[in-house]
């Protein structure tokens, strides 16, 4: 699903298949390490869906169920490190948002009211700090589809939740 080129040669993959995402990891074309990001049930995320790597930090994105995403954290050194796991949410999505070279990440939450399938959705982005996903801000709620954002959302975020 993903190929992002590291330092010195290596490279960190996603793939996914019948028992769910596989990570791994490359130093040219020897296979250096493998893993599997698990949600917050224990069980592994059903697919990897973006990948990004900067500063031997990675960000992945996961989709599972029928309406779930998360992001998970990474460092990639002599092997694969999950270091924070897993924002989950509606939708997420990887990018670098502050610019300054760590991938960051963004997901998709809803409000909840009146429900979860009529409920207005908000972005909420997170920038990484010292190994962790550290929450910026939301986005406003919509009814709407909208693109994950490219920067650092700053606004309020819904107390309802």
């Amino acid at each position: 699903m993903f190929s992002a080129a590291l330092p010195g040669g290596h490279r960190l993959d996603g793939l996914h298949g019948v028992g769910g995402n596989v990570l791994a990891y490359w130093d040219g074309a020897n296979l250096v390490d493998t893993t599997q990001v698990r949600g917050s049930d224990g069980q592994p995320y059903e697919r990897v869906t973006a990948g990004l790597c900067g500063a031997g930090r990675c960000a992945v994105a996961f989709e599972f169920g029928a309406h779930s995403a998360a992001v998970a954290a990474l460092r990639v050194d002599t092997k694969i490190t999950v270091v924070d796991t897993a924002v989950e949410g509606v939708a997420a999505d990887v990018r670098d948002l502050n610019a300054d070279g760590l991938p960051d990440a963004a997901v998709r939450q809803s409000t909840y009211e009146p429900s979860f399938a009529l409920a207005p959705l908000y972005w909420v982005t997170y920038v990484q700090q010292d190994d962790h996903l550290v929450p910026t801000g939301c986005t406003t709620p919509v009814q709407a589809y909208e693109e994950a954002p490219i920067t650092v959302a700053t606004g309020a975020c819904p107390t309802n939740v």
